[in-house]
Formats: C-alpha cells, structure tokens, sequence
C-alpha cells in the first residue's frame, strides 16, 4: 500500500498515532522518526516528533529491514557523542498499541534478567491447519496431518510477533544485530490492540474499529 505510513486514521496520518504514543509513555526519554521521504519527515515534525537525520538510500528499500534502520539510529548517535541504555522500536503500522502498553512492556524487561522484549498476539487460527498448494491439491505444510485435529481446542495457544513493541538494551541489541536475542521474553496484547495496517483492507477495518469504539 504506498504512503501508507501517511494514510488517515482517525483524522491524523497513520505514523501520528505512535508518535504521540512515544512522546506519552513515561519510558521513552527520546523519540525519533527514521526516513527517507520528506513528506513523512514534514509531518512527524508537525507531530512534535525529532527526525534528526535522513535514512539512508541502502536502507531505504522494499527489502531493508527493521533491524538495519535501528542499527543505524544507535550508530548515528553514537557518531554524536550520544549513547542509551535502551532501545525501543514502535512501527507506524500497529497504530493501537497503547502508551500503557509501551510503558508496561519496558518495565517488564527492566525487571527482568533478559535482553529483549517482542510483543506477541494470538493465532486466529492455528498454523498447524496451513496448507500448500500443488496444481490442483492441497498438500499439509507441517509434518503432522492437521486433518486429525478438527477443533481449535485440540491445538496448543500459539502467539506471533505483532509489530507493536520491541525493546531491548542497546548493548544486547548490536551483539545480536536484532531484537531477538538469546535470551527475548514477550509482552502479550489482545487482538484489537494488534491490528498491523499493510493493506488497504487492513486501513478499512482500522477505520471501522474506530468507528465501534467510537459508539
């Protein structure tokens, strides 16, 4: 979906909604915008958000990575004499994260002995069903027949990453040049509060959840 980052939800482009989450959560010192695009820097500025240098064009396309964009934030500053204890990523798409979740998600790893933290959602359905498809058949991905288990209880609660809050030290963070470390715990979150906006199907259910809890 392009510019999806500066789509309207709820009468403010998409990447507002988490800038003004980090800016509330008592956690974050500072908040920043990584880009290459100066409309989005334009209005995460209006949004009160710092955007303190450009992103690179290496990583700045369709196939960089969260990862590298968070690398070279904690490069950058370091460039400038400027170091933290912790790093915190908040990606624009997951915009109904709370500030509650943000603060209570780092406190949680800073009570902790781990490196990081991922926030997690459940499946909506099992993983174990998927499938893949040869010409005309369907064909089982995973080992196991998933046709023996008929009923969701039978399966056991599996969570995924949901994009809403990644945290670690920053010392752990460049050892493992990722958020998933060797020792990661997790921050669970109900599914309305993990929505992540990729598509512009993603955008309408945003926009109708707003409308609900608007009612």
């Amino acid at each position: 979906m392009p510019d999806k980052n500066l789509r309207e939800l709820g009468g403010k482009p998409l990447i507002a909604h988490s800038i003004e989450q980090a800016q509330s959560a008592t956690h974050i010192d500072r908040s920043i915008v990584s880009t290459e695009d100066p409309r989005i820097r334009r209005k995460a500025e209006e949004f009160g958000a710092s955007v303190p240098f450009q992103r690179p064009d290496e990583i700045a396309t369709d196939t960089s990575t969260a990862n590298e964009v968070v690398q070279h934030a904690i490069k950058w500053y370091k460039s400038n004499n400027e170091t933290f204890e912790y790093v915190c990523l908040l990606l624009p798409t997951v915009p109904f994260r709370t500030v509650e979740d943000i603060d209570t998600a780092v406190n949680h790893l800073q009570e902790s002995d781990a490196h990081s933290l991922v926030s997690v959602t459940q499946y909506d359905n099992p993983p174990f069903w998927a499938v893949e498809t040869n010409q005309e058949r369907i064909l089982p991905h995973f080992d196991e027949n998933p046709w023996q288990k008929t009923r969701t209880q039978e399966f056991p609660t599996l969570y995924h990453p949901n994009g809403a809050v990644y945290v670690a030290s920053v010392a752990d963070f460049e050892a493992a040049e990722s958020f998933y470390t060797d020792k990661t715990i997790h921050y669970k979150m109900p599914k309305e509060r993990s929505l992540d906006i990729d598509e512009p199907y993603d955008l309408e259910k945003a926009r109708a959840l707003l409308a609900w809890r608007s009612e």
